[in-house]
């Protein structure tokens, strides 16, 4: 399956007025109501020396943070529920020759970002310059699908432009509570406070991490495959370190012009009481890693395509004669479908899952001015809403008297 680009329905990063890095983050993220991934630098990693606020967060994963008062009353709340900031999808450590992206400063430079809100495909290229000047074009594809809500695909192309020589590739998160440079005095913008632990499950064959929240005892389980699809007969190699840290990582030699592809399918689970998550990791591993197992990232993300196009019939509203208008009308589509949680469990974070805005907490604002879109267009989706609510009921009702 071939879907055309329609101009419509694209948001490029020439046609766009802020250029600010942590702005660009929010406007390229892609989500399906159970993940968000802000587009961050490629490179930056669990490194707060390049500037950016990156991120992975699945919705209603959450940790408590204590709230204090100047006078506290009956009915006032002990604790704060704010969304964790996981680790960074996008991160690659790149080594060329004897430079690293890791541990030297790589110049990042924005050259093309291009969000398809037909597909849900967010194209990217970066200029990138090692402190030795050797510069490589980094090419990156990513979606996180609507065909199978906990899948999230990444595909990297490394051109070296000016020097041919060794490269090395190494795809690693052994970081958890993700390192940022943002700093904000805006009360809507939370600062990182959920305190999660970060576990690899060994002897699986692929990287696969426990990740558990310390105080609201919440467990996931999360594992990604590697694919090579310019080479025919591609090695995968998954190691481990002397950490006991386990990544993937492919060593090259190459040349001016050359191009060569990695690409990532991530499987993020559903939230689990800790104590099951930590009983049960083998049964629910092995559940993921059916959705990733003997696919590829194209495929996946025409699977993926295709439920966005259903979508976009069922719900696109046209504007004639004001194509500026048009877009944002449509971007706006595209942010609610990205955001709605599905599961009867989650709602509408009042950032989306576009960061931790708000701490990324569920308001009325969904009932209000949310659900009357997802009632006319989507009303599975409005009835997944509406069920948050009613299982929430009970714990209303018990606090309503309480104060």
């Amino acid at each position: 399956m071939r879907i055309e680009q329609s101009p419509e329905f694209q948001i490029h990063l020439q046609n766009l007025k802020n250029k600010d890095p942590l702005f660009l983050e929010t406007i390229y993220n892609v989500g399906n109501g159970h993940i968000g991934v802000r587009d961050s630098n490629p490179l930056q990693g669990n490194n707060p020396d390049y500037v950016g606020s990156p991120g992975l967060f699945i919705n209603g994963f959450f940790d408590y943070s204590a709230v204090s008062y100047g006078e506290k009353y009956s009915g006032y709340p002990d604790n704060d529920q704010v969304i964790n900031r996981l680790f960074d999808p996008r991160f690659i450590r790149i080594k060329v020759e004897d430079e690293d992206s890791a541990t030297d400063h790589f110049q990042v430079e924005n050259i093309d970002k291009n969000l398809d809100m037909q597909t849900g495909l967010v194209h990217e290229m970066f200029s990138v310059t090692t402190p030795g000047n050797r510069n490589f074009n980094l090419v990156i594809e990513s979606f996180a699908s609507l065909s199978k809500q906990n899948v999230y695909g990444i595909k990297y192309s490394i051109i070296p432009t000016n020097f041919e020589g060794d490269i090395e590739v190494i795809k690693m998160h052994d970081y958890i509570n993700q390192a940022t440079h943002q700093q904000s005095e805006d009360v809507r913008v939370n600062q990182d406070v959920g305190q999660m632990q970060l576990d690899f499950i060994p002897d699986y064959g692929q990287p696969s991490y426990l990740v558990t929240t310390f105080r609201s005892q919440q467990g996931i389980i999360v594992t990604y495959q590697a694919g090579e699809p310019t080479d025919s007969n591609p090695k995968i190699e998954y190691f481990e370190d002397e950490n006991r840290h386990y990544g993937y990582r492919s060593r090259y030699h190459a040349k001016p012009g050359s191009q060569k592809e990695f690409e990532f399918l991530f499987s993020i689970g559903n939230i689990h009481p800790l104590v099951n998550a930590r009983m049960y990791a083998d049964q629910y591993l092995a559940s993921l890693d059916n959705f990733i197992r003997n696919t590829s990232f194209n495929a996946e993300l025409m699977a993926s395509a295709q439920v966005w196009q259903t979508f976009w019939l069922h719900s696109d509203v046209k504007i004639e004669g004001d194509p500026v208008i048009q877009s944002c009308i449509r971007f706006n589509l595209f942010e609610l479908n990205q955001s709605a949680g599905r599961d009867e469990l989650t709602s509408i974070p009042a950032k989306g899952l576009t960061g931790n805005g708000y701490g990324g907490q569920f308001f009325w604002d969904t009932e209000i001015f949310m659900l009357p879109f997802f009632v006319y267009t989507e009303p599975m989706i409005a009835k997944k809403l509406l069920m948050y609510r009613y299982h929430t009921l009970q714990m209303a009702k018990k606090l309503s008297k309480i104060s």
